[in-house]
């Protein structure tokens, strides 16, 4: 253990001394730091908002639809664009889309698995604030792409409430839905079906908007059966004519297939060691404290390389479970972080896990959360606890973690699906 312990603080001062924002390395050198401008600060603040709501929802889909259609209708459909509030919005445009255009490929392609990776909410947060932000812009045409930020930062990212604000009309009552500019925002925030995504935001939810809002007012948890209720609701049958069913995939080259293939082995390998890290961390925990937690899902992920040569590996988590025993609809998973030092690829041992702590702020936080370097060092946008010792843990410029790329453009979940 004393090995161990060595290690991390050698690999941890390598690390500071690389960075250049450490005091160990900045010496007698003073950079002032500049001040972000308005738009990278409001931007800030709404991305850090939005991938709270994609937080809360992923906290309340039941895991095992969470783990099958639903990943890839929250991931690809799902932005929080619409006339209802964020949430409700990401949930109902996830539901429909995963119900309206089925994943079509053989049984073998899909990976099943209780992961959701950072890069794959980062880019979903991205696009659903260029989604609004070119919504507000196309329904007032003289709005600045600032004014819009602004009118968002004002309404929480209800869309609802940033157009009734920027244009000077009152910000409730019913929201005056026009397909157009609906697809110029699904268009802007690359939703796979723009046309459909207006339809279906235009003339079949508000028909339907009583009805699925009785099946998610005033529940924290939905249930298998809530999600078929809402799938029944929200895709009424038959398809209008202007949704045409997704086609199946056209046939790809021997090269591509087997790049795909390969790419989705990696997926496979990387998505088993996550859960047996968790599988570890969780038993670490009921050793520790008696307390039992299953998996909801694994939502955050960044792997640190630091050390000579970059041998040293830590593996940042994020994870959602629920304690063992009696569940009611008004309870939530708890958050949890955990840390692993060089953990084996496959049947991770506790040893190995250097920290595993709740994350009581994780749910009620509004920015970007982590107070980690070596994460904000790469970008990734993660939960880390307060007050705990882990590597890369000391204090960090915030505006590092953002940047105006649509960023990453492919993620885990486009070969999941």
């Amino acid at each position: 253990m004393a090995g161990r312990s060595n290690r991390r603080r050698h690999a941890k001062r390598d690390s500071e001394a690389s960075d250049p924002s450490s005091p160990q390395s900045s010496g007698s050198q003073q950079v002032a730091e500049e001040k972000p401008d308005p738009r990278r600060r409001t931007r800030r603040f709404l991305l850090g908002l939005i991938r709270g709501y994609y937080v809360d929802v992923i906290s309340r889909l039941p895991a095992a639809e969470l783990r099958t259609t639903l990943a890839r209708g929250l991931l690809v459909g799902g932005h929080c664009y619409g006339p209802l509030h964020p949430v409700h919005n990401i949930i109902v445009n996830s539901v429909w889309y995963a119900a309206a255009f089925p994943f079509r490929a053989a049984a073998s392609d899909a990976i099943d698995v209780d992961v959701i990776t950072s890069d794959a909410i980062t880019r979903l947060a991205r696009r659903s604030l260029d989604g609004l932000v070119a919504y507000l812009r196309h329904r007032c045409p003289a709005l600045s792409h600032d004014d819009a930020l602004w009118h968002l930062s004002l309404s929480h990212a209800s869309l609802h409430g940033a157009a009734a604000s920027a244009l000077e009309a009152v910000s409730f009552g019913r929201m005056e839905l026009e397909a157009e500019p609906f697809q110029v925002a699904a268009q802007v925030a690359r939703h796979p079906k723009p046309a459909a995504l207006a339809l279906f935001a235009t003339s079949v939810l508000p028909v339907v908007e009583r009805d699925a809002l009785s099946v998610l007012a005033g529940k924290r948890r939905l249930f298998s059966d809530d999600i078929l209720r809402l799938s029944a609701v929200l895709q009424p049958l038959p398809l209008p004519d202007e949704v045409q069913p997704q086609p199946y995939p056209p046939k790809l080259s021997i090269r591509i297939n087997r790049v795909i293939a390969k790419r989705r082995s990696n997926f496979r390998i990387l998505y088993q060691t996550l859960l047996d890290i968790v599988d570890a961390a969780l038993r670490k925990i009921a050793r520790q404290t008696g307390a039992r937690y299953c998996l909801h899902t694994i939502y955050g992920l960044h792997i640190v390389q630091a050390g000579e040569f970059l041998l040293e590996q830590y593996f940042h988590i994020n994870f959602m479970a629920w304690p063992k025993g009696k569940q009611n609809q008004s309870q939530t998973p708890v958050h949890f972080f955990a840390e692993a030092h060089n953990p084996t690829t496959r049947n991770c041992s506790e040893e190995e896990i250097t920290l595993c702590c709740m994350l009581a702020h994780a749910q009620s936080s509004t920015g970007h959360v982590d107070n980690c370097s070596a994460c904000a060092k790469s970008k990734i946008n993660m939960d880390h606890p307060n007050g705990e010792e882990h590597f890369g843990g000391h204090p960090h410029n915030t505006g590092e973690t953002e940047d105006d790329c649509d960023c990453p453009s492919t993620v885990d979940v486009d070969y999941r699906r």
